[in-house]
């Protein structure tokens, strides 16, 4: 039955859908108001972001629609990265999408791909979590392909589509196996039946069911749309897709394997610890090479992708509250040093030489794409440090040979990949001008933006503390 509380259970599934509905339609009416409807989109994510927060300090919980839908601790705060980074996607995007004349759509676009990934968190139910996924998704091929003047553009959104029906053709397939081994689609249910021996059925469905998520998450060797999506799509847009629907794909996967399949941890963990340690190595190896910035920072999140999941693979024995924390903890730090990197694009360049002698132009933005690079890298005291150092935690108190080989792992491509960052940085401090030092017109928001990020990313250690207390109490693991 839908009560009151299912609407506040659904409160910031609902404002994010009302506000996307009325930039759409005040595009409709009123073409040129792209500062309206940037600002409204902007405020519809603070909103959204606001009510999240209030449902997350008053304890809000409760399960709707016959348990399939849930709103905990864990999905609100998946909620929040999700808002935080569609505000800012948004405040990066009213520029670019402003001079197209095409503000409205794309806006729309950001905020459904949000809605989408709201949604996905709090699903318990494997078919609920496909149709999540689906509205996620779908919006994102047009998000890729929106920079109809960029034939990459084009290309991009091309093999992001083919590659993502494949994926969710996959996925699919593996939730229909997994009903059919268990009767049910329910997590809770599935637990029941997912103990002791896999059946070869219910094993090939649990293969297909990550593997299908390895596609979204851009793990190897699933990645091969990546480079070319995030090249081929707007800045603001490549930002905003390597963050919110990425995190809200790590959340329900954590949610399945957690709720749905504990006693199969055995066979999953080793599966994550293969993606992690493939993925790893794949990712920064092809950034090593790359002289376009964005593709460099597409590999780079590949490679993140795998560090998180090195953390699925510390999903055993003592491990697991320290694994869960890792997740939680990686994602906001990726969350504000990833944003942050490739906003930088937007204002400076894509091309490596653009970066030359940055820091004599413009000292600022040189200042904070140092903090981003610093921040990928994993050093101290900046956000990704205290991601990295998480996982490595989790996986020596899981105390396994493979989560021994998965942190070694973690710790030796965090050295692989100086290089390219750090080469970005010797760019901007001991190279000759290679552009004119003249700043383009109307980037405030992104500037803004950008040092907004630079801060969150530097002061990250004051969040350490309540993100590992709100994982305590998620009710995972």
């Amino acid at each position: 039955m839908v009560t009151a509380q299912t609407f506040v259970g659904l409160l910031p599934e609902i404002l994010a859908f009302l506000f996307s509905m009325s930039v759409l339609m005040i595009g409709v009416f009123s073409p040129r108001s792209t500062g309206l409807v940037a600002g409204l989109a902007a405020f519809g994510a603070l909103a959204t972001f606001v009510t999240t927060v209030v449902l997350l300090l008053t304890r809000f919980e409760g399960e709707f629609f016959g348990g399939a839908y849930v709103v905990d601790d864990f999905a609100l705060y998946f909620k929040l990265i999700v808002a935080v980074s569609a505000f800012f996607a948004v405040l990066a995007a009213a520029r670019w999408s402003g001079r197209t004349g095409d503000a409205p759509e794309y806006l729309t676009l950001i905020l459904s791909v949000a809605v989408g990934a709201m949604l996905l968190v709090s699903m318990r139910d494997l078919f609920g979590v496909f149709v999540a996924i689906e509205l996620a998704t779908i919006p994102s091929y047009a998000l890729v392909a929106f920079d109809r003047s960029r034939r990459e553009s084009s290309e991009g959104g091309m093999k992001y589509l083919l590659t993502g029906v494949l994926a969710s053709s996959v996925l699919l397939y593996g939730i229909v196996l997994i009903y059919g081994a268990a009767g049910s689609a329910d997590l809770a249910e599935i637990a029941g039946s997912f103990t002791g021996r896999l059946t070869p059925v219910a094993l090939l469905g649990l293969v297909l069911l990550i593997s299908g998520f390895a596609f979204k998450l851009s793990a190897v060797p699933f990645h091969f749309w990546t480079p070319d999506a995030y090249q081929g799509a707007p800045t603001s847009a490549a930002a905003f897709l390597s963050v919110a629907p990425k995190a809200a794909t790590f959340a329900i996967l954590l949610r399945i394997l957690l709720e749905g399949m504990p006693a199969a941890a055995p066979t999953w963990t080793a599966v994550m610890a293969f993606l992690a340690i493939l993925t790893m190595f794949v990712g920064n190896l092809f950034a090593l090479r790359q002289r376009n910035v964005r593709r460099m920072l597409a590999y780079s999140s590949v490679a993140h992708s795998g560090y998180i999941l090195a953390a699925f693979a510390a999903l055993q024995g003592a491990g697991v509250e320290r694994a869960v924390q890792a997740v939680l903890i990686y994602m906001a730090a990726y969350l504000v040093m990833n944003l942050g990197a490739f906003f930088v694009i937007d204002l400076v360049g894509e091309e490596a030489k653009t970066y030359n002698g940055l820091f004599k132009t413009r000292p600022g933005v040189a200042l904070c794409m140092v903090v981003f690079m610093a921040a990928l890298v994993g050093i101290p005291p900046f956000s990704g440090f205290f991601g990295k150092l998480w996982v490595i935690i989790a996986g020596v108190e899981a105390g396994s040979a493979v989560t021994y080989v998965v942190v070694g792992t973690v710790v030796l491509n965090s050295v692989l990949s100086v290089p390219y960052y750090f080469g970005i940085i010797r760019n901007m401090f001991f190279e000759e001008p290679a552009t004119d030092a003249a700043e383009p017109k109307g980037v405030g928001a992104v500037k803004f933006s950008v040092y907004t990020l630079a801060i969150a990313t530097t002061v990250f250690i004051l969040f350490v503390g309540p993100l590992a207390a709100l994982a305590r109490i998620s009710g995972l693991g």
